[in-house]
């Protein structure tokens, strides 16, 4: 399980200077283009899960993502696995076929770093979205059930170490679909 949260970023600069105060060690940029998939006959907003492609830096990953478990951090099942570089078109017109539909694209500059936090790992990402701004995600991966308790409070008190107070419930697609929507 993915635990995390996402806040908006109104200084970028401010923001490193933080992570770099803390001990955070950057370890690489990364571009993004994050394709979502629309399924044919299940609204996956109402559902509140997701199918990406996610390119990082041209290498292609399959991600779904399930219903996101109650609480104040945004924890929800996550699966992923790479495809071949170079196959994405032709994974889209199989699952055009299929009846899926591209929902958006959605392309991002992102800077990943790594902070141990009172014995345990997180990651947190300072990412440049086109067209909604920068963002921080501090994320924990959740091995155990019983951990999911302790990984919010791990990122809420880094959140608050570092100053960030806009909590963004929403993902980068919900973003971006009620940026389109005029909303």
């Amino acid at each position: 399980m993915e635990a995390e949260c996402k806040y908006r970023v109104p200084n970028v600069e401010r923001a490193r200077t933080r992570l770099r105060e803390l001990g955070a060690v950057f370890l690489r940029l990364e571009t993004h283009r994050d394709t979502y998939l629309r399924h044919p006959s299940r609204d996956f907003r109402s559902t509140d899960e997701a199918l990406r492609i996610r390119e990082v830096d041209g290498e292609p990953f399959i991600t779904y993502k399930g219903p996101r478990l109650a609480g104040p951090i945004k924890i929800r099942p996550e699966i992923e696995l790479p495809m071949v570089a170079g196959t994405v078109e032709e994974w889209l017109k199989i699952w055009g076929h299929l009846g899926f539909v591209v929902a958006l694209t959605v392309p991002k500059s992102r800077e990943v770093y790594e902070l141990e936090h009172v014995g345990r790992l997180l990651t947190i990402t300072l990412d440049q979205v086109e067209s909604l701004g920068a963002f921080t995600e501090i994320e924990r991966v959740v091995n155990d059930p019983s951990e999911i308790e302790q990984a919010q409070a791990d990122i809420q008190e880094v959140g608050r170490i570092l100053q960030l107070t806009e909590v963004e419930p929403r993902s980068y697609l919900g973003l971006l679909l009620q940026l389109a929507d005029g909303r």
